[in-house]
């Protein structure tokens, strides 16, 4: 292939995270991911994608700065815990799934 065929490409393609972002404009879609990161956490107690899962629905609706200001959690805070550098306390979940709207439910 040539430069010029990979360029083409490139410029219709998108990244797996845009296409997220993307289809996490649609709230009911961010409710279903979120509720299968937290089945997938409860099964291998990896919170990782959880927190992964929270960055790309946050970022479908503002700049995690915004979230942050709004949500009353600082940036560096929700960067180490999307990075997997902290594990956040419950109170601080509750902040960030009450700013998007969501509550935490035991079923």
């Amino acid at each position: 292939m040539s430069n010029i065929d990979i360029d083409k490409i490139k410029e219709i393609t998108i990244s797996h995270e845009d296409y997220l972002i993307q289809q996490l404009q649609d709230e009911e879609y961010q409710k279903e991911f979120l509720n299968a990161t937290i089945e997938e956490f409860l099964e291998d107690g990896n919170y990782d994608v959880f927190f992964q899962s929270l960055e790309l629905v946050i970022k479908s609706r503002e700049s995690i700065s915004e979230f942050a200001q709004k949500a009353g959690v600082t940036r560096a805070a929700l960067y180490e815990m999307f990075k997997g550098e902290r594990v956040p306390r419950l109170d601080t979940v509750g902040k960030i799934l009450k700013q998007l709207g969501f509550k935490l439910n035991v079923a």
